[in-house]
């Protein structure tokens, strides 16, 4: 991790799965945050020890950027990538190569609820580019 090893506090650097995620545990008609909830309540996967102060989506700069100065390269959105998810080792396809309906892409980056270990550049996933998932997304690069 740009920011230090798997146990360092990501929460200046990164918006991922923390404390914070604890503000989801709700009940009621108009639900509302439940205060220290129990584990069948507060049962989301998180780093506990840290908070970044989000409970989902972040604005962009809100936390520290990396050493090339690019914000939130991991967490806050996992990003979709135009790999088509295969096992490893293989050999690059040419572009386009892999568009089609049964094709799964990769995914990578982790987003607002994953833990650190998720949300490495070298961890991936995979959902058909088809679906639609609520923490994945594409990256915009703007440069000045």
């Amino acid at each position: 991790m740009f920011y230090g090893d798997l146990n360092s506090d990501f929460s200046t650097f990164a918006n991922l799965a923390d404390a914070s995620l604890s503000k989801l545990a709700v009940s009621g008609v108009d639900p509302q945050p439940i205060k220290n909830p129990d584990k069948f309540w507060d049962f989301v996967p998180k780093e506990a020890r840290f908070n970044d102060s989000a409970v989902h989506l972040a604005p962009v700069g809100q936390y520290q950027p990396n050493a090339w100065g690019l914000h939130n390269m991991i967490g806050n959105a996992a990003e979709w990538t135009l790999d088509d998810y295969r096992p490893y080792p293989y050999q690059p396809q040419t572009a386009c190569a892999g568009i089609g309906l049964g094709m799964r892409k990769a995914v990578r980056g982790g987003s607002w609820s994953d833990r650190p270990k998720e949300s490495r550049a070298s961890a991936r996933w995979d959902y058909p580019q088809w679906q639609r998932v609520y923490n994945v997304g594409f990256r915009i690069v703007v440069a000045e």
